[in-house]
């Protein structure tokens, strides 16, 4: 009755988007870090695989070259930038221009042509790692600033903070690949049996490899608080994963009409501002509203997770302190 009690004055999700955006215009400066990423992957040097596609294209069979398929990958190769791994998908610090580089830019950026497959598999790890990194120190300083502990978190021994940001850095290390490694346990198999079915019926078999997709994204919603637990709560990542798992089946339709939320407002303010993007310093001010926009969902999601772990929590706390 007391968890009920707790769950039913807990703030919606509109309130709590609210809060995310409240929090982030009363501390602007934990939007800093997705501006700068964006800033170098904007007017940055670029790292293009141009190369790469054309020889991937030129080991295509001749039935599969006449397709569109080819003539897309011709088309995206120039716009190509390695550097946009420094955002990595689904837990890396946002990033408007994370995907195809711009026709044009107020100053030209050098370009690095990556011409070997070993050298793009070794950068896309490395700049991966780096990204990962980054996600650590911005979801730490958001999780200091909704646990109000800003200036404890600026006037931190340095010792103390490098090693909150190293712990947390190799937990979405593991994260990421537990995820990784479910995924292909889960798509490979599903793959396969869809590849034989097809060619029985084509639509039965395009259905079944379709499940792998769905399959994957539900495990993402179940896993989605765990990059708070980690930072917010500095749980393991045994406990992050579990606590994440418990909150979700506890909460799953508020947390589906968050992420419902936050998908498709999020991908309309992209579209808009990528659709304003016109190759001058206006391009600037994207970044801004993006950089802001984005870290106001992820400051409402981690005080989504503060507010619901209080109330998975609550029971146990209550018995260690011999209240119940």
């Amino acid at each position: 009755m007391q968890e009920q009690e707790q769950k039913s004055t807990l703030p919606g999700v509109w309130s709590t988007l609210a809060a995310g955006f409240d929090l982030t215009a009363k501390q602007p400066w934990i939007i800093l870090l997705p501006m700068l990423v964006d800033l170098f992957i904007w007017m940055g040097p670029r790292l293009r695989f141009q190369q790469i596609i054309e020889q991937v294209i030129a080991e295509l069979p001749s039935e599969v070259k006449v397709m569109d398929l080819s003539q897309q990958l011709l088309e995206i190769g120039p716009h190509t930038n390695l550097f946009s791994a420094l955002s990595v998908p689904l837990i890396g610090v946002p990033a408007l221009l994370a995907g195809l580089s711009p026709d044009k830019t107020p100053l030209s950026a050098g370009v690095i042509d990556i011409n070997s497959g070993s050298n793009w598999l070794a950068l896309v790890l490395v700049l991966s790692l780096a990204g990962l990194f980054l996600s650590a120190i911005y979801y730490l300083t958001i999780s200091a600033v909704i646990s109000r502990r800003e200036e404890t978190a600026a006037g931190e021994a340095g010792g103390h903070w490098f090693k909150r940001i190293g712990s947390s850095w190799l937990r979405f290390l593991g994260l990421a690949l537990l995820f990784l490694l479910v995924a292909l346990l889960i798509y490979i198999p599903i793959s396969i049996v869809g590849a034989i079915f097809f060619l029985l019926s084509p639509i039965l078999g395009t259905i079944i490899i379709l499940v792998a997709p769905f399959i994957i994204f539900w495990i993402a919603i179940y896993l989605s608080f765990t990059p708070p637990g980690i930072t917010l709560n500095n749980r393991t990542l045994t406990q992050a994963v579990k606590e994440s798992v418990q909150l979700v089946q506890k909460n799953l339709p508020v947390v589906l009409l968050m992420i419902l939320a936050i998908l498709l407002l999020g991908a309309f303010v992209d579209w808009l501002l990528i659709a304003a993007e016109n190759g001058t310093w206006f391009t600037l001010f994207n970044i801004l509203i993006h950089a802001f926009v984005h870290t106001g969902f992820v400051t409402a999601f981690f005080i989504l997770y503060r507010d619901r772990s209080a109330v998975l929590s609550a029971p146990q706390k209550a018995l260690n302190d011999g209240t119940i």
